[in-house]
């Protein structure tokens, strides 16, 4: 693999962590890729059993129940966009080294409006969460640090 290609995947990595972090505990169990290589999972199955796992986590109340679908379908469409850009860029042609940073930039800013996109998704749905949940969703997510 072409270091710019594992600079990229690397990114990719890092946001999915960053993006919904405790739910992107490392998973063993996920079966074989149907993307980015053939050693990866598909990141869009990964984050759809992660997030339900995180929803029975918070026993999401049927009052709850159309704030934490927004907040989802944006994770998993933000991941889905995320990973359709590293596979895209993967296959990009030879770039000059100039160019390859240029083109980190943008996938940096790519991934800049990625985050303020779930920013207003997440506060909704803790706004929306009991005091319980609300403890359970800051220990889930204070994994984003490490």
């Amino acid at each position: 693999m072409k270091n710019s290609q594992k600079m990229i995947l690397g990114m990719f990595v890092l946001f999915g962590a960053c993006m919904i972090a405790p739910v992107y505990a490392d998973d063993t169990s996920s079966s074989g890729a149907t993307g980015m290589t053939h050693q990866h999972p598909d990141p869009v199955a990964k984050v759809e059993k992660r997030l339900a796992s995180f929803k029975e986590e918070l026993k999401i109340t049927s009052d709850q129940e159309q704030v934490w679908a927004t907040y989802a379908e944006k994770t998993k469409s933000n991941v889905k966009d995320i990973r359709d850009r590293m596979e895209e860029a993967m296959h990009d042609k030879p770039q000059t080294a100039p160019e390859r940073f240029d083109r980190h930039i943008e996938l940096m800013k790519q991934r800049l409006a990625s985050f303020e996109k779930m920013d207003d998704a997440l506060k909704q749905l803790y706004m929306a969460l009991t005091p319980e949940q609300k403890a359970i969703a800051d220990r889930h997510f204070a994994k984003m640090h490490h």
